[in-house]
């Protein structure tokens, strides 16, 4: 009796090892057909990225209908909330890309470790940020050019918001590691999960519909951090229940931190600064585009967020490569590593041309629907018409810093971004602002994105030496 107790355990047990190893060869990218991995990867990323930039789209709307001065106020938190999130971001890169490169290894056994450790790492560092944005809210968005009608705007949305990006930087590092394993269904699951959350509440808060407060900016803000718990409570129970890689005991383990967190900061502080670079940038443009006026501000805040939705494709793809790189980068087989980056590079290329004649012919009617000040849908929908035009390289310039990244090259990527960002893109703007307003910004933005086309021939030099 005792003998057939002890073999129903066992079979059991084999059951589960059976299921478990059957997962871990699906998610493994150094064999198959590599377009199907792109596509495997990168289409539930489209889905969740879209999620998450839907409800940024759907508070832009709805904020929008409340007037001008309130969607401006949302227009000079843009830079503030965007740093905070690519600071957290830039450990989600690190964490996807470690991860990818230990399974790449065969040592599933790290992976556990390195998520604890990232996951933690991203909760303190926010937590810090964050309040430190908060105790500096005042002088910040006043040096952009947030006047006295502004500021109890920004006051009402940023405190909330800042609690919610703490609570968001756990799903978002955790997304990465699972998407490092090779599963990009369930990371996209919960992104989707929070943007039905965040746009059904928006309304309700933001109007008081329904018998709730009416709240209107503040709305938004209680609105998101109600999501980002969603997001947080989901993405957790998926990483301790469902993959089953760490435990409570790996948070206190000293040789566990000192092995994991060196291979994570290596990626994470080189990309972070990188990610920074972007906020930075949007917010010396605010702060440039502020001498024009509210209404400039106003549109480049929305068109900010039209342009993330359009390339969300280009996001996703740029994420999706990165753990199919790292994993046969790990291996060793460099010839699959040029095959999805050649891929990659080429889908990005025609994307960004079909995308600007798209917008360009759409630019009127989507300028109209966020806003209906005049002004505002004048700058939009200029913007809207011409910049896009520069789209295909920027494309380039994204999917080969991804590609870098992935390829532990981390600092060369930084650099890139570094002239980008403060050699061209912030000069011009400012100079041509200064001369020609509106105008000069748009013609300062495509110049500086068609002269990073020339990334694609550095990068070229890099495969060349694996």
């Amino acid at each position: 009796m005792l003998h057939h107790v002890v073999t129903g355990k066992n079979y059991k047990r084999s059951v589960k090892d059976v299921l478990m190893n059957a997962k871990i060869q699906k998610r493994d990218m150094t064999k198959g057909d590599i377009m199907g991995h792109v596509i495997r990867m990168a289409l539930p990323m489209t889905i969740g990225i879209g999620a998450i930039i839907s409800f940024s789209l759907a508070d832009t709307y709805f904020i929008g209908q409340l007037g001008a001065t309130e969607l401006a106020a949302i227009g000079y938190t843009f830079p503030v909330t965007t740093m905070l999130f690519n600071i957290v971001f830039g450990m989600a890169i690190a964490m996807s890309a470690v991860v990818s490169r230990t399974m790449g290894q065969g040592d599933r056994k790290k992976v556990g470790q390195i998520a604890i450790v990232g996951v933690t790492m991203a909760f303190l560092s926010s937590a810090f940020l964050s309040f430190l944005c908060y105790i500096f809210l005042d002088p910040l968005f006043r040096s952009m050019g947030a006047g006295d009608v502004m500021m109890p705007l920004i006051k009402d949305y940023m405190p909330i918001w800042l609690i919610g990006s703490v609570c968001l930087s756990i799903p978002v590092v955790i997304n990465s590691a699972l998407r490092g394993l090779g599963d990009a269904f369930w990371p996209a699951a919960v992104m989707v999960t929070v943007a039905v959350v965040n746009i059904i509440l928006d309304p309700i808060l933001i109007f008081g519909l329904f018998g709730a407060p009416r709240m209107e900016i503040q709305g938004a803000a209680v609105a998101s951090l109600i999501s980002y718990v969603v997001a947080m409570i989901a993405a957790l129970s998926i990483l301790i229940v469902r993959e089953k890689v760490v435990s409570i005991g790996m948070l206190f383990c000293k040789q566990g931190w000192l092995a994991a967190s060196k291979p994570l900061l290596m990626i994470a502080i080189p990309v972070s600064l990188a990610n920074l670079i972007t906020p930075v940038t949007s917010y010396g443009f605010t702060a440039i585009l502020s001498d024009i006026g509210n209404e400039a501000v106003a549109a480049f805040g929305v068109v900010s967020r039209l342009e993330a939705f359009a390339l969300i494709p280009i996001m996703a793809l740029a994420g999706g490569i990165a753990p199919l790189i790292g994993q046969n980068f790990g291996a060793g087989l460099n010839d699959r590593v040029n095959d999805a980056i050649r891929k990659a590079l080429r889908f990005g290329f025609f994307y960004g041309i079909g995308c600007a004649v798209v917008i360009a012919i759409l630019s009127g009617w989507i300028a109209s629907i966020f806003s209906d000040n005049a002004k505002v849908i004048e700058f939009s929908a200029l913007y809207l018409l011409f910049v896009p035009l520069s789209y295909f390289a920027m494309n380039i310039f994204v999917i080969s810093t991804s590609a870098m990244n992935a390829l532990n090259k981390a600092k060369e990527a930084l650099v890139l971004n570094i002239v980008k960002s403060f050699v061209l893109s912030l000069p011009l703007v400012f100079i041509g602002v200064g001369h020609y307003g509106f105008h000069g910004f748009i013609a300062a933005l495509i110049g500086a994105n068609i002269m990073c086309f020339v990334v694609y021939f550095y990068l070229k030099i890099i495969l060349k030496r694996l």
